[in-house]
This record gives C-alpha cells, structure tokens and sequence, in this order.
C-alpha cells in the first residue's frame, strides 16, 4: 500500500488511536463462557428452550437488538484510488518531477530537447505505473470469502416447528439441526448429538483430525471444549443439536476476519530501498543542481538560463530507465518463481522473500502432507511382531512388508473390512455431464523438481480410516487378495452385523469401538461358512481383548506376556515418532454356532450390558463384569444390565498400524537449506504440543533436545546439577511453546527470552497467538514469511512482511490475504523462492550500479557546458536515449544472471546495513567507471571536432545552447570567426585561392597590400573572398583563437507582426520590413563583426568540414527561401511566433539573419550614450577582444562613433541585405548600400545558363539589375535574382556538434561494454560465473545494434540504390588528388558506402550531399549522426582501461597495506595453496594456472575472496564470511 492509499483510507477511517485500541482488543485471546454456563441457566436466558426453540416474536425481537448472522464489510478502496497508489510512488513522483521540470524548462527557453525529454518520461511513468497496477491488481474480497463459509439455509426449531431460515436471519439463542455434511451457520453449544458427531477443526486451528463434539464442557478453554460448535467449520461425520450463542463478527471466525481486515500489511524491503535510494539520488541531483546554479549566477549568467541548467542538473541524475527496470526485473523473476510452483501476487513480495530472515510455518499441509497416511504396520514376522514399513514419505518411500504373509494378508483384510470409509471415484465432465472415472494415483511434480504421489480418489469419511483403505488400494489388495478395489474387498465378504463407534455408556461394557462381522461370500443370508469378526481401536485396549495370536504363516497361538512385550514396544517406538498408532484383532465364528439366522446384537435390545458374540474384554471391562451384581446401579442411579455370557470370549490380535500425516519429502532438505542460509525456521500450528514436536523433529526444525527432555534425561541418569555429564536444561536451544503459555500482555523480557533460542516450536496456537508470534518476531529485527492454509493464519498472513499460502489446500481467504500463493503447497517451494528473492536483490544491485554508471558521463557535459563555456557535448535527447534506449536491455538482462555460488550460503542481509544502493556502489559507479565513461565520452567528442576543423583550442570559452536560445547561442547558432595563422584559403574543389581576377568580384579586402592579382592571399592578413570560402591548413598554418560577433542589438520584445507586405506585414525576404522587433532575441551586428575583422578574425568554414559526409556544396550559396532542415515544418517555427509564415523562422532571429543589422545606421552614427548594460553569460574572451574597440578604427563602410562591447547593446538598429526597391533606392534605409559587400550580408546571384539558382561562383547581381528585376516580377516567387547567403561555417559547425555528440553517445555505450561485464558478478570471477546469461549477451549486441540503427537508420530506410557514375567520379577525382589526411581517405570510403547519390548532380560537385529527407526520426528527434566508423573506436582503449584502471588501483592498495592488519585466520587462507585448491574443488571448479592469472577487474575480486576467509557452522552449515578489507571497501 503506498502513501496515496493511506492518504485516503486515513481520511476515510477511525482515528489511528482508535484503531490500535480496536486491535489491541482483537489480538487478545478469546474468552468465552456460555460453554460453562449451567444449560438451564443458559436456555432460559436467552428466552428458548430445546424442545420450541424461539417464538417467532422472540426470534424478530433478538434479530433487531443483535442484528443479522452478517460479518461487517470493510471499507472498500476505490479502483481509482489504487492506480493513483501505482502511479504516485516514490520513484513515479521523483520522474513526475523530472517531467514537469522539463516542461518547465522548455517554457523558459523553446528548447525541443527538453519537450522531447518531458514526454518520454511522462510516458515511461504512465506506462510502469499501468503495468504495475494490472500485476497488483487484486480485489480484496477477504469478507466476501469469510461469508463464503456460511450455509446459504439452516434447518432451525422455532416456536415447536422445525423451518428452513436463511442463514443471515439466524439469531442468539435459536435451536439449529446439524447433519453430516452441513457448515456450522454460527458459534454454537451442543445440547445434544449423535455418537460419532465430529467437526473438522482444521480451518480454524489447524488440526488436520475430526474433533469429536459432546454436550458436556470439557475445557475452560473455548477452543478446547468438546461441547461448542464454532462458525465456518463442518460436521463430516453424525448430527447434533445445538443453541446459537454467537453470531456475525462476536463469533471466532468473526473476530479473526476483524483481525485480518485491521491488520495492516507492513512496508515491504524492496520499497524501504527504494525510498532509500531516490532520498540518495534527489539528494545528489539537488546538491549539483542548486550548487551549479549558484555558481552559473556568479559567472554572469542570467537567471533563466541558470535555473534551465539547474534543472538539465537533476534531471540528469535522474536514472529515467530504472523505474521500468526494476519493475521489469520483478515481473521476469515473477514469472520465474510461477514455473517453480510459487504464484506471486505483490511483485515487490519477490525480493521480499529473499529478505528473509525468520519463517514462521504452519505444519498442517505445508510441512506436512495434510494426508493421514499408513506409515508402519506391526505384524508377525518369525515369531515375533516387528515393524515394517509401509512406503509413505515418512519412510523416504520405502516398502519392508511382505504380501505373501498371513499375518499381513489378516491385517489388511482387518482394516479394509473394519471401515465405513469410501472412495470418490469419479468426477463429473462438466461438458458431457458425464461421471468419469479417474486413475487412482498420479506422479506430481513439485515447484522444486521433486515428486510426490497424488492420490486422485477421494475418501468420504474418517480421515484415519481414509489412510487405512489408501494404504490397501495402493497394492496390497490386488497382492493379498486378487481385488481390483476396496468396494470389490467389501462386497466379496459380506458385512453381516456391525457396531459403530459409541462414544457413551462410559460405565458399561458395550465396545466403544468399531466392530464389524462379515461372511467369506457376497451373500451373507445365504452363505454357509464360519463368520469373521473384525475389530480396531487403541492399541492399549485391543490388546487387552486379545487372548490369542495370529502368526506370520497363519496359526494362531496363545498371546503370551513376552508377546505382549514386544507389541507394546512396537507401539512405544511408533508413537514417540509422533505416530498414531491403531491395533486390530478379529475371531472367527463357527456357523455352527453362529449360523445364518442367529439374532447379532449390541445387547441393548437383549437387556444385556455387553454383545451376544465374543468381543473380549479390557481390564476395567472385565472387573466390572467379574462385580456384576443383579440390582447394581451407575453414578445416575440408573439400574445396570447384566453381560451376556458369550462377549467375554478372548480374540486373536494381528498387528498395528501406523498413521501420520506424513512430512513432504522436500521439507527436511530445506529446512537444512534454510539453516544454511541463516534463515530461522519456526513452527507455528494449533495441533497437539507433542504431534507437533515430533514433525518437528522430523523435518529438522528441531535438532537439539528441550529442556524437558534434557530434565528427563538427567533424571534417567541419576544426574544432579554439578555431576559429570549433567546438562542444564536452562540451556536447551530447543523450546516448545504451548498457546496457553504466552499472550499479548505478556511482557517483552519474556518475549525476548522465548525467540532467542534458535530451535522454536509453537503449538496450540490460536488465530490472535499467531499474529502476536509475528509481531514479536518483527520487533527483535527479523524478515518474517508467515505460511498458512487455514483461516486462523489470514490475520498473520497481513501482519507479515510477505505471506504465503497454500494453493491447494488454503481457503480461499487465506490466499486473499498472502502476497504469494505456493501452487503445490511445498515447503521447499518457499526456499526456492528465497534464492529467488536473494538472486533479484543480488541481480537489481548489478543492474543498478550499471545503470548508474552512465550518470557522470550525463551530468559531466553541462558541467562542461557551464564552467568552460563550451558547446554542449551531449544532448539531454541523447541522454534518454541512453536511459531508455541503450542501457534497458543489458540493465534487464541482470534479471537473468544465474545465483553466484554463495547466495544460499549467506546470512540473510542486514536491512540496516545491507541496502540496495551503498556508498561503495556509488563509488564503484560514480567515481570510477563513471568518470571513465565521461573521460571516452569526451575524448570522443573532442576528437570528432577536431576532425572536422574544431580544435579543442576553439572549444573553451565559445559556448553553443542546444537551441538558439540567443543568449548562449554561439557555437552551431552563429558564423564562427577564427584568428589564422597561415594555411590558405580554398574553394569547394580545394582550389587555392591564388588571387585570380573574377568578374564581377566585390572584394572587401581589395584595399589590402596582401590582395591583388597573382598573389596568394595571407588568411593572418585578410578574409575570404566568396568565391574561395574554405579555409585549409595546408602544410603548417593552424588557428590561434577562434570567437563569435558580439550580440549587441535587442530591439523590442515584440514578434514581427504577420501578414501581407503591403499591410504592413512582416516578410523575411524584405528588409523594409524588419521594424526592430526582435522577439526579445539578441543578435549580433555588423559593427560587431567588423570589431571582430579589425583584429584579424576572419569568417571560418573548415576544409575538414568540406571533407566530411555531412558536407553540402549548396550551404556556400544558400537560397533563403529554402527552409533549412524542414524547419518550417518543425516545432521552432511556432516557438518564434511565425505561425502564419513559418518560413521567417528560418533565419530571422537565430545568430546568422538573412542580411546584416547596423546599430550605427539605427543610430545616427553616434552610439556614445546609447548602449545598455545586457544580460549576456559573461565570456571573458570576448570581454577581452571587444575592450576598447571604438569603430572610427575598424574600417567600417559607415561614418560611427563609439564603441562596441560584448555585454552591452543597443535598441534601435536597421536592418541591411543589399536588396533595391524597383525605384533604385536601398532597401533597409538610408546607408545600407554601403553594406553590400560586406561578407556576412545576401549576395544576389543572376541566373546561370538561364536557370535562376544560388551558386558561389555565380555572377552578382548590380542594384539597378536588382531593381529591374524587383519592378518586372512584383511577386518575390516569380523573380530571376536569387537571394543568398553563405550559410557553411554555421552548418558546419551545427552537424559536427551533432556528429561529436553522437560520437560521445556511442563512446558511452562502447564503454558499457566493460561495465556490463564488470557487474555481472559481485563476488565470483567472470570465469566462475561463466557467459550463460544469453539476455546479457544479446544484451551487448543489442545496445551495440541499436545505437548503429539509431546512428544509420535514416540511411537503411531510405537506400535503394547508388549512383554508379556517381562512385566512379568520386574514385576518379580522388586518384587526381589524394586526400591530405587519413581521415579525408576514411570519411570519402565512408561516403562511397553510405550514401546515397543524387542523380544529375553536377560534375563539379565531388562531395555527396546528404539530403534533408533522409534525417528520419534518430536524427530529428534524437539529433544522431550517422558517424564514421573510426569514431566508434575512441571509446575502446577507455573500455579496456576500466579493467586495467581497477587491476593497478587494488593492486597498489593491496601491496601498501601491512599485514597485521588482516586476520591470522585471513592471511593462513591466503598463503596457503592447498586450501586455495580445496576451495576451487567445493566451488565444482580446478584451480588451474590460467584461473591463477586474474586480469583487470577480476583481480580485485580474486584478492577480495583471497582475504575474507570462509567459516562453516558445523551444526547448521552456514558459512559465515569474514569480511577483508577489500570485501569491507570495495564489495557493493
């Protein structure tokens, strides 16, 4: 139940002070007196009597004063309030969190990333929580199954005349009629009843026998008095009459259900780690996310942008795939267990169970069989009565009694014939409605692999001599007698007279015991041979009736006092093995003397006291018969009738037999599992004190003697305190508790003294005495599982940590309350699950300290980001795709790894010490393969960057937003300006600009001594012409420095207004439009460039960016009506406020805008005085490159005063992009024409070959041919002059950002590799454990797969075909020019194979373009790149330095460390090599060399076992480990 729930039902309930009062009542035992009371005392006070039972008025009145025979529904929780329960969990509240942080981030800065990250995680919690909900899912109809044990009518006596009532309206003090078969409607005192009248207790207290009923109380004790009924029980056997004393939730059952409901099932291990471990993670999130913030706000950093990067802190932090794998791992080891026999409610109950330290067992059905079977059997064998066994489990199987005996075949042939028991034989098809008859036995096999015989026919009677007609039908009838069943034993021999058993004439003579006579034909009335009597009762008693016996060949002989003495030592033995042990004897009759007509009779209708056949007589019979004298009287003065003369006669014993409701076979083995496991094992059961001892001992949950014997033991010995070999029985590890010794008022102390002995057996117990137990046991600290069949273990079964029943023989309200149900009702199932439990602990440690590994490398980039002001080196995208994509399957795939060795062999774990998430876990994972990770991830990113022109050099200091956000958009957002030194620039074909005349060219450095026909131009002196944009290092140039133009110009926060041109409306293409609405978005100005230019940083667009497959000829020359990327189809344009003309949103406001902006022409050419301080991150690099720069001395085409600087900027400016109204006159304003050949403005192209179209050698247009063309074709669309743009150096940089980011993404999966590996194990070595975990192997292959289809996907979906002409140009032109670089030789292989060719490109176009339709979904959401293969490979040397890092770490530590800091014990196992081998040999294992050369990790662990010695517990075999110091440091 989580906090939701509570929440509700504390707002709908009593208060909590009432509550415990109500339990606290509950949990006392019950008391009860109307058993006691005087019968006349009682009937009269409840205004009835036997013979008229209630008047009708009487019956309404009572009803209305006591209510109806109902049980009190409990609150019903609604279904809503339970899914709310699932989807506001701890963990689902900590993604919550996160989801709306990202949403809230997104609204203060448009970035898509974070709405991406914001719905993924929404929908990762919605669909846990659904599936969590649909697992749990389970209605609690405990009250509707506890009704389900009331009749639906009950015969009732009211007012003289006996009617049928339902049973909801029966009420205190009506008379009700039980017969055989009939449920007990209420709590009932018998008043009279049938001889053999018996309930079956065994759902109440757990005694698997009938309970005989009598009127007269026999116990104080209500649940020991002979003389109540109790509600929900069942009469198998006779009738009675009884008065209703106790109705609805006053009676037993009704208390219990009471019990039950107020019970309150306790927090679960797993969820305490997990609050445990989300207070650990919020606690690192808000400390690095807080600490971050203050420190973004002390760099300068505004506001908005420091709480977005707080929240992309914790956010990232944040293991967003955790939820769905724990959840997953639960549900896999589910389904697991099910296979195993044991069927998981909770799934939070599966590693529950393996927290176990303490099970509470009920015996009935669970350690036992809760089937009455023969165990042994006594007969003669050579003279002598011996013992033999019978086959049962309690025998382990085994068979020693011998068919062909007479002894035997008299024995068997006694106890089928002496028996009313029947088989039930056929069940009924419910399609057919026909009966079928079932096979009498079959093989089952057990949840842990074991089998056990089911017998399929069902007895209908006594539960004894049920076992007694099984033990026939399995062999011995088709051996002895040639019989296909008992019913054909029955009818072949007759049945002539029988006396059933009779529980009265306690002073008479008559037999209390069954006694039967039969024929050796079918027809007893006309049969002529000699009759048979068959009798079985105690053994005590038999054998005092017995005069003869019945030998092993057949003849019978005097049954001698040695004869005796054997058979009672038989019967000694048998029954200090907790036994049940019943005698037979019989007597054949002539039919001389008894012939076909002779009247058979008890004596009652004779006037005789005793049978007119012979029945022999016990020692009290036979005095009592010697004492007879006419005109005696018994204790009520009644007078006593004579014996008849024949029943004295003596007969003939033939054995005994044994029965017991058998262990299960697997019970003893497990328990020894248990004990190994350092689980406590503690019987709790409401059968006998003494029964219950010897199962005990039987299944091993008691070994050592109690204080009781050890008392008897000493007194067998003569023995007194201070003599040799006395035991004090104050030290006995054995206890046995009856109910009657312990209460819930009794004080702690005792409690204490009770539960420290390791060896406890409850018995006796009542429903309110369990819970008591397991409350007990949970305060001393202990895990306790509580298993249950009955409905007296449901209240125990809630108050445990994990409940457990039975799933064959549990009712169904105590499956309604446990956590998990055994399907086969085996012990040994639960220890299976134990393991089970233990494994996902053990398993879920792995798959988190996997899962966290991966946080550092997250978390690390924004630190990257903030404190050196670099371009963001991962993607909060990137980081989903890691959390939810890459690392899910191999993190499941720990749900599949195989116990390590030890796991049955430790102690349970320490739930105060021994969490999920340690402090040695986070070191493993933070600071060492973490930080390993984020090392390969950078290394990558840095790699890749410099490999398409980005050195780390220009990295520091140039940050980049994921998304233009105006104040950190530099690096991707804006043209890069770089300080060369050396190098050349080149063209798109990599011809060097060798200051070759162009027509048409308009050079902004025509002025400069370096510029001029003939001579190379120096990029340290000049910038690029536009034909020649590309710089090339050539042979030694290199960059210094490299920055971005100042963002000095926010005009109004105001979005451009919408609509048509000649109303006003905005239009990107015409710069008179542009009326300094900004949106609020700062951009840069040409005043900043040419700040910029006059320190020698000219425009950069790398040649290696040229070389590199992502490259587009077209960026140079850009039409600006084309949309970049789809972008007007995109979520940005509708961010910016372009709703209605989507495509401004291609260039307008992000760092290059289609034209220039001059905040000296907004000026006035005089900006002293009119700048303000701005917002901006302060960058200290272009703090220090715009310091003092006054633009009189930067060459700017325009008169201006002033000065520029980084963190300043200006409201007014006016837009220039060298267009021309129709009349001549420049668009923009006055002053913009002398803009035009600024580099960073549009270029007008004139069609080529006829054909409108941007191209960087195109031939520029003039003014008065731009207003030409404006005045022919008044429609922009219909124009022949192109507007464009040299869009390269900002692409450039934008795809290699992405491409070094994805490369940084696979590095960390690359690393994984190694991770995976390294948490496969925690204790054993990779070679112990071995590489069967198939999920985990498929698991690297899979995160290797997916991260190369969400790299290459796009390519795969779209390939379907490639340009030969296409691949044999690209082979031509690199034969003509080798490539500079290797990695120019491994980009144009990659190209040649990856991409796809565009037919009728253009010859001179040598670099493939890559094709805005083939960006699919991983690189429009996920921003993946379809990297080259060489980037794979930097992550590799990280992933092998993880071991090597581990290796040379323990190493150093190891050798440092003094040896008197170990234990003797610890350095003998260390040297000692025989041991060592030892050890290897108990693991199933040789210790060979190679296993003796630990590599990497597998060093630490090896040192880690070498140095925790191992001590074996010789009595219980737990192995408890001393903890070294590597174990104590290192082992998570």
């Amino acid at each position: 139940m989580g906090w939701f729930e509570k929440l509700y039902q504390k707002g709908c309930s009593a208060s909590g002070a009432a509550k415990e009062e109500q339990a606290k009542k509950l949990r006392q035992n019950v008391t009860m007196t109307e058993h006691q009371v005087e019968l006349e005392d009682l009937l009269k006070g409840y205004k009835t009597s036997q013979e008229r039972g209630l008047t009708p008025e009487q019956a309404a009145a009572n009803l209305a004063e006591f209510g109806t025979n109902e049980l009190t529904p409990p609150p019903k929780t609604p279904e809503w309030v339970k899914f709310m329960d699932e989807m506001t969990g701890e963990f689902n509240l900590l993604l919550w969190a996160a989801g709306v942080a990202c949403f809230v981030s997104y609204g203060m800065l448009p970035q898509a990333d974070n709405l991406y990250l914001g719905v993924v995680l929404f929908c990762v919690v919605t669909v846990t929580g659904v599936f969590s909900y649909l697992q749990n899912a389970k209605s609690d109809n405990m009250m509707n199954e506890f009704k389900s044990m009331r009749p639906p009518r009950v015969t009732v006596v009211r007012g003289g005349e006996v009617s049928f009532v339902d049973a909801a309206l029966i009420t205190i003090g009506d008379i009700v009629k039980l017969e055989q078969g009939d449920l007990v409607p209420a709590d009932i005192r018998v008043l009279e009843c049938s001889p053999n009248m018996c309930v079956d207790n065994s759902s109440l207290t757990g005694e698997s026998d009938p309970i005989k009923r009598k009127p007269e109380c026999t116990n104080a004790d209500p649940l020991e008095t002979a003389n109540l009924c109790f509600f929900g029980t069942q009469v198998p056997e006779g009738s009675c009459v009884g008065v209703v004393v106790k109705i609805a939730d006053n009676t037993v059952i009704g208390k219990i259900a009471q019990l039950a409901l107020s019970t309150e099932a306790e927090q679960t291990p797993i969820n305490k780690e997990i609050h445990h471990f989300i207070q650990i993670i919020s606690a690192i999130a808000f400390a690095l996310g807080i600490s971050f913030f203050a420190a973004a706000l002390g760099m300068g950093q505004d506001a908005v942008t420091s709480l977005v990067f707080m929240i992309g802190i914790i956010v990232a932090n944040v293991p967003e795939g955790l939820l769905a794998t724990v959840t997953v791992c639960l549900t896999l080891t589910a389904k697991r267990m099910y296979t195993k026999k044991v069927m998981v409610k909770n799934l939070e109950g599966v590693e529950t169970l393996g927290s176990t330290s303490c099970i509470c067992s009920d015996k009935t059905g669970t350690l036992t069989q809760n089937i009455m079977t023969v165990a042994q059997v006594v007969y003669d064998t050579n003279g002598a009565p011996k013992i033999q066994d019978a086959g049962s489990s309690f025998t382990k199987g085994i068979s020693t009694f011998d068919t062909e005996s007479a002894g035997f075949k008299a024995l068997v042939k006694c106890s089928t014939l002496c028996n009313t028991c029947n088989f039930d034989k056929y069940f009924e098809d419910e399609v057919t409605g026909k009966r079928v008859l079932l096979p009498f036995s079959k093989v089952r096999v057990q949840g842990d692999g074991s089998t056990i015989t089911e017998i399929l026919w069902k007895t209908r009677g006594n539960a004894s001599e049920g076992a007694m007609i099984k033990f026939a039908q399995g062999g011995p009838i088709q051996a002895c007698f040639g019989k296909r069943d008992v019913d054909e034993m029955r009818r072949d021999f007759g049945k002539v007279f029988d006396i059933p058993f009779n529980s009265k004439n306690k002073y008479q003579a008559r037999p209390r015991r069954p006694v039967h006579v039969h024929c050796e034909s079918p027809d007893p009335e006309n049969d002529d041979k000699d009759r048979t009597i068959y009798m079985k009762g105690a053994p005590e008693r038999i054998i005092d009736r017995c005069t003869q016996y019945m030998c092993g060949d057949g003849r019978v002989v005097e049954f001698t006092q040695e004869l005796r003495s054997e058979v009672e030592k038989a019967q000694m033995a048998m029954g200090n093995n907790g036994l049940r042990v019943l005698g037979f004897c019989t007597k054949t009759l002539p039919i001389k003397a008894y012939g076909k007509a002779y009247p058979w009779s008890d004596g009652r209708d004779l006037g005789k006291s005793t049978a007119n056949f012979p029945l022999g007589a016990s020692r009290r019979e036979s005095k009592a018969l010697a004492s007879y004298k006419a005109g005696m009287v018994d204790d009520k003065g009644k007078p006593l009738d004579p014996p008849h003369p024949k029943s004295g006669e003596g007969l003939i014993f033939l054995g005994l037999m044994a029965l017991v409701d058998p262990p299960r076979e697997a019970v003893p083995g497990a328990v020894a599992k248990c004990k190994t496991a350092g689980i406590k094992v503690i019987m709790v059961t409401g059968d006998h004190p003494g029964t219950a001892e010897a199962i005990a001992y039987k299944v091993g949950i008691l070994w050592s003697p109690t204080a009781r014997k050890i008392e008897e033991m000493n007194a067998a010995e003569g023995l007194q305190p201070g003599d040799v070999g006395y035991q004090d029985p104050a030290l006995a590890q054995a206890i046995v508790v009856p109910g009657w010794e312990i209460s819930d008022d009794d004080p702690v102390a005792k409690w204490d003294a009770i539960l420290a002995h390791p060896q406890i057996v409850f018995a006796r117990t009542s429903p309110q005495q369990k819970l008591v137990i397991v409350g007990n046991c949970q305060r001393v600290g202990h895990v306790v599982a509580v298993t249950g069949d009955g409905v007296n273990d449901s209240p125990a079964l809630k108050k445990a940590d994990i409940g457990v029943a039975m799933g064959i023989a549990g009712t169904p309200v105590t499956k309604n309350a446990a956590d998990m149900i055994l399907l086969d009702d085996n012990f040994a199932s639960i220890v299976a699950g134990v393991e089970e439990g233990r494994l996902i602990f053990d398993n879920l440690k792995k798959s988190i300290c996997y899962t966290l590994t991966s946080n550092i490398p997250e978390i690390s980039p924004f630190l990257c980001w903030i404190v050196f002001l670099t371009p963001m080196p991962l993607s909060t995208v990137l980081i989903l795709a890691i959390d939810l994509g890459t690392d899910m399957v191999p993190a499941i795939s720990m749900a599949y790894e195989d116990a390590e060795a030890d796991i049955m062999k430790r102690p349970p774990r320490n739930a105060a010490t021994d969490h999920l998430v340690t402090g040695k876990l986070m070191c493993l994972a933070y600071l060492q393969i973490g930080v390993m990770q984020a090392l390969a991830g950078f290394y990558a990113w840095m790699l890749v960057l410099n490999d398409y022109g980005f050195p780390p050099v220009v990295l520091v200091g140039n940050p980049g937003a994921t998304a233009p956000t105006g104040k950190l958009g530099f690096f991707a957002d804006q043209v890069m300006y770089c300080k060369f030194k050396g190098g050349q620039y080149v063209n798109a074909l990599g011809q060097v600009d060798e200051g070759q005349v162009i027509a048409g060219d308009k050079d902004p450095w025509a002025g400069s001594v370096s510029v001029g026909a003939g001579l190379r131009r120096d990029p340290s002196e000049v910038g690029p012409r536009r034909q020649y944009p590309l710089w090339d290092r050539g042979d030694a140039g290199y960059l210094e420095s490299c920055s971005f133009a100042a963002k000095n110009f926010n005009g109004r926060r105001a979005a451009p207004k919408a609509g048509q041109t000649w109303s006003g409306g905005f239009d990107y293409r015409d710069a008179d439009t542009y009326k300094r609405r900004t949106d609020g978005q700062p951009l840069p100005t040409v005043e900043s460039i040419y700040a910029l230019q006059s320190q020698k940083y000219f425009e950069y667009v790398p040649w290696r960016g040229r070389m590199s497959e992502f490259w587009d000829s077209k960026w140079l020359a850009w039409d600006i009506t084309r949309s970049e990327f789809k972008l007007a189809k995109g979520a940005k344009a509708g961010v910016l406020g372009y709703k209605n003309n989507k495509k401004a949103a291609t260039f307008s406001f992000l760092g290059q805008p289609p034209g220039v902006w001059s905040v000296c022409l907004g000026n006035d050419g005089n900006l002293q005085g009119k700048e303000t301080d701005s917002d901006l991150v302060k960058l200290p690099k272009m703090d220090q490159l715009y310091k003092g720069v006054k633009m009189e001395h930067v060459d700017l085409p325009t008169t201006c005063a002033g000065e520029t600087k980084y963190r300043t900027w200006y409201k007014d400016a006016v837009f220039c992009n060298g267009g021309y109204d129709a009349n001549g006159d420049a668009k923009g304003g006055a002053g913009c024409a002398d803009l035009d050949d600024v580099t960073a403005n549009l270029f007008y192209c004139k069609p080529t070959d006829g054909v409108p179209s941007c191209r960087p050698d195109c031939e520029s247009a003039s003014p008065a041919e731009i207003a030409a063309d404006i005045a022919a074709h008044p429609k922009a669309e219909d124009r022949t002059i192109k507007q464009c743009q040299n869009v390269a150096s900002r692409m450039v940089q934008k795809n290699a950002l992405m491409h070094s980011q994805a490369a940084y993404w696979v590095s960390i999966v690359v690393v994984q590799w190694a991770d995976l590996l390294i948490c496969k194990t925690r204790w054993l070595s990779i070679k112990q454990q071995g590489l069967r975990n198939s999920v985990l192997n498929f698991g690297l292959f899979f995160e290797t797969l997916l991260a190369a289809w969400l790299c290459y996907g796009g390519i795969f979906s779209v390939l379907g075909g490639v340009d030969i002409k296409f691949l044999r140009r690209v082979r031509a032109e690199a034969s003509r020019r080798p490539p500079r670089h290797l990695h120019d030789t491994c980009s144009m292989a990659w190209r040649c194979r990856f991409f796809i060719a565009r037919p009728g490109r253009p010859r001179h176009r040598r670099a493939m373009t890559w094709h805005p339709t083939h960006w699919l979904i991983s690189t429009q959401v996920l921003g993946t790149q379809p990297i080259r293969f060489t980037h794979w490979m930097p992550g590799v040397p990280w992933s092998m330095m993880i071991f090597m890092y581990a290796a040379a770490f323990y190493l150093f530590s190891f050798a440092s460390t003094a040896p008197g800091r170990e234990h003797a014990a610890s350095r003998d196992e260390r040297t000692t090599p025989t041991r060592r081998r030892r050890r290897a040999r108990e693991q199933g294992r040789e210790e060979t060399s190679t296993t003796r050369k630990r590599r990497y990790d597998e060093t630490r662990k090896y040192m880690m076992r070498a140095t925790s010695p191992e001590v074996v517990d010789a009595v219980t075999g737990a192995i408890k480990r001393q903890a070294g110091w590597i174990e104590k440091s290192t082992y998570y």
